[in-house]
């Protein structure tokens, strides 16, 4: 399947790019969209903010065939 990934802030700096299309098995999840783009969660202050088509997402869920993932870094908590 192909997933578009849109990344900003810290992630787009970590992969090289603000989008990039990804071709991935047919059971893929939002956790092998990041190691296919070599990012650990962890590595982001704050965390990572994870949404498929617009709508929250933990690293377990399900990708689909034409989904778009968005990635950013948690805001800084103060």
């Amino acid at each position: 399947m192909r997933v578009e990934v849109r990344c900003y802030g810290e992630v787009a700096a970590a992969v090289g790019d603000r989008t990039r299309t990804l071709s991935l098995a047919d059971d893929a999840t939002v956790g092998d969209a990041c190691a296919a783009l070599s990012i650990a969660t962890e590595s982001f202050s704050g965390g990572l903010v994870v949404l498929v088509n617009g709508s929250h997402a933990a690293a377990d869920a399900a990708l689909s065939d034409g989904d778009t993932l968005a990635l950013s870094q948690s805001p800084m908590r103060e």
